[in-house]
This record gives structure tokens, sequence and C-alpha cells, in this order.
């Protein structure tokens, strides 16, 4: 799936990308260790901003598709690294300090002895979706499940169902930010050629779902997205921002500095409106296809080949402000604090869009200082805070027409609860 900063010059890019499992022969290498790599000579261009994730998430395998958890404090990726269950598995390191710590493999009953990828957080639902391939009752050779979070356990995996998932194969899912709206990758009949970005919506039973119960049968059909999109070549890992009209995607099919370069489009009277590159301080001479960005924090996320890695593939982060210096995004800084004492609190703090009292970005105030920050992409919003013993805080806001980047900045007291 939007921006803000002081007289910013931010640039934000959000592409919750994920596992590109091995069905596609298509498909980039960055798609799995399994495939070979097809371009010959070894990477040559580094972008000097990028800061490897060092060896407590990267190893000699193949690690990419990163994704961060709503609270910004997990991150989930796919690798075929030893100590898996098998395949292409799930995998989580926590922030710890700051900093990232050892990745520890998720398990089951989202990883199987075949191939798992993490997908994007559905922060409404409490819920991963992801992409499973040879999975027993799948449609397809990969096919898209959900698993939900209850009381800290990931439920059992629910393939999503016909006719989201088909005979042919399907991954990359990206929920957007109001949970209607589900745009994946899939090789099937009737789009442009390759593999294509298609969209499903979500139908009047499944937005009554309880979590937990089956998901089959309740996507209205999908529909492609079209030219604007789509080539004839590769199309995949999409990403819908917050305001659930503007995407990122990547494709081998438009040209651009190398093989599948990131690319922006935006849905404008009804159609997805002609892909721009987003640029050279991304995309390089190689494959460059796994972008995320969490609702918390100053960095993007994403997976390379480049050289100088620890693997087939790395994870690597980059600042948000050398990225594209055009941005609609809202930040929100803070901290939060007891009124009476002054000391900083650990605080829940939600940003609600008021039209549909979806939560769309959530974090936890830091315990030690009472700092947090949100960035969202909204026009309106609700900000509500709370911490038990406490009273709630609750404020709603409005940015003011035609400006596109904002920064607001609140400090936070709670009452004590009577």
């Amino acid at each position: 799936m939007k921006r803000g900063w002081p007289a910013l010059f931010i640039a934000v890019i959000i592409l919750s990308l994920a596992a590109l499992l091995p069905a596609f022969s298509e498909q980039p290498a960055g798609g799995g260790a399994k495939l070979p790599n097809p371009f010959g000579a070894p990477p040559t261009d580094d972008l000097d901003q990028a800061t490897n994730l060092g060896g407590a998430v990267n190893s000699a395998a193949s690690d990419f598709g990163p994704i961060i958890s709503p609270d910004g404090n997990a991150l989930y990726f796919t690798s075929d690294r030893p100590g898996g269950l098998g395949g292409q598995d799930v995998w989580v390191s926590y922030r710890e300090g700051g900093e990232w710590g050892e990745a520890k493999n998720l398990g089951a009953p989202i990883n199987t002895e075949d191939d798992e990828g993490p997908d994007s957080f559905s922060l409404s639902e409490n819920a991963l979706y992801f992409t499973a391939c040879n999975r027993p009752g799948g449609l397809g050779k990969c096919d898209l499940y959900v698993s939900f979070n209850l009381g800290g356990r990931w439920t059992r995996p629910e393939n999503l169902g016909a006719p989201v998932n088909t005979e042919h194969n399907e991954s990359n899912a990206s929920i957007s930010s109001n949970g209607e709206t589900l745009v994946f990758a899939s090789d099937r009949p009737g789009g442009l050629g390759g593999t294509d970005l298609w969209y499903a919506k979500r139908g009047e039973m499944m937005k009554k779902l309880i979590p937990g119960f089956s998901t089959q049968g309740r996507w209205e059909g999908p529909a492609n997205l079209g030219p604007g999109v789509n080539t004839s070549d590769w199309d995949g890992v999409g990403f819908l921002m917050p305001d659930n009209e503007t995407l990122y995607f990547s494709s081998r099919g438009r040209g651009g500095s190398g093989l599948a370069d990131i690319f922006r489009s935006s849905y404008l009277d009804g159609a997805w409106t002609e892909a721009e590159n987003v640029g050279d301080i991304i995309n390089t001479t190689r494959d460059d296809i796994y972008f995320t960005l969490p609702g918390s924090g100053e960095l993007a996320y994403f997976s390379s080949d480049r050289s100088g890695g620890l693997g087939m593939e790395d994870v690597y982060s980059i600042p948000i402000p050398l990225l594209v210096p055009k941005c609609r995004m809202v930040i929100i800084r803070g901290s939060v604090s007891d009124e009476e004492s002054g000391s900083p609190l650990a605080a829940r703090v939600s940003v609600k869009d008021p039209a549909t009292s979806r939560v769309v970005a959530e974090v936890e105030s830091n315990p030690d200082s009472g700092a947090f920050q949100v960035i969202v992409e909204l026009e309106r919003l609700e900000i509500q805070v709370s911490e038990k013993g406490h009273s709630d805080y609750s404020e709603k806001v409005e940015i003011e027409e035609g400006e596109n980047c904002a920064m607001l900045t609140r400090s936070i007291k709670l009452k004590p609860a009577q």
C-alpha cells in the first residue's frame, strides 16, 4: 500500500513485498535459491546508502522478502537456510535495543517441509497473509493463505480458496489498509502475459468474517490491473499504500535500470495510471523487488543479490529521506508520559481512519523515553492512546487541503485512572 516531515522532502516508498516462491520459471532469481542465476556475471553495483542487516538476519543462503510487523518490532522474511522445516520458510527477527536480534524460524503451523514466504499483515484482522507451495489441499502449486494471531499464537492457515486461488500459481498478497482489497500475482489465463498483478474485492460475507473461520469462497472474482501496471513479461510483488490508491510493484517488462525495477502507479478515474520508474536511488542493474516500509521508523527494507552480501540475497535497509522526494504521508511523532509524575509510559498508540473506524497503524511507545512515531497516509485521522492504569487519549485531526507532506508532534500526558 501517506507521508510527511516538517517542510519535508521525505520520500516514502512502501512495498510490502514478500516471498516470490519458486513456482514461476520466469520470475526473477530473487524468488528463491532453487532457481539458477540466469544473469551470468555477478552483480557489480552497490548503493552506498544501503546497509546490510548483518549476520543476525542474513546468512549464506537466500534471505529476501522482508516485511515488518504493524508495531515495527518484528522483521519477517523468507529464507532457505539450514535449521528450518524444509524448503523456504518464514523466519522472524525481533528488535532488541534498536538492533535486529538473531533470526528464528517461525515454525508450525505456518511453515512446513515445503515452501512458504510472508506477504503482508492485516492490522485490522491481526493476520498474516502468506504464500505456500505444494501444501496438501491447495488448488495450485502455489496458493495464498492467511493465519490469525490469537493470544500470541498463529492459527492453522486457511487457504483463501477460489476464486483467488486457482490451479495456476498465486503469490505475494498485499492486503489494503481497509482490509477490503487484495492485490496478488498470478500466471492464470486472461492476463497480459507471463505473471500479472490481479486484485480481488472482499465479498459481503467476507466482511463479516470472524478470525479463525474458513475464508474460502468469500472473495469476489479477481480482475487484472490492466496495461498501466502489467506487461507481457513478469510483473509482481505489488504493495498497496495506505491510501489504497497508490501501488508500488516490480516489473521486468518496462525497461529501466536493470532486470526487475520498482515502479509506481496510481488509481485515477477507474484505472491504474501508466507506471513510472521510482528511479536509480533504489533500482540497480540487478533484480530490485522486495521493498517494505514499516508504519514506525525511518528506514525502508529490501532484499538484493548485489555484491558484498553474506549470501545469494540479503536483506538491507535504506533511509527514507533518500527515496523519492514526493510524499503525501503524515508522520506523527511524539511521546507519552504520566500527567502527574512525568514518567514515560509504554502506551499503545493507534491511528484510525475515522471514515471506516479501521486501525491503519499501531505502535507501542518506548518504555524508557515514551517516544513513538507512526507513519500513515490519511487526510483525516484519529489518534488514540491507551495504557493500563491511565485514562485513554483521543484526538481527531484533519490535514489541511493541499498539504501533501505533514508532520504532527504530540506530547501526550495521560491521567492516572481513578
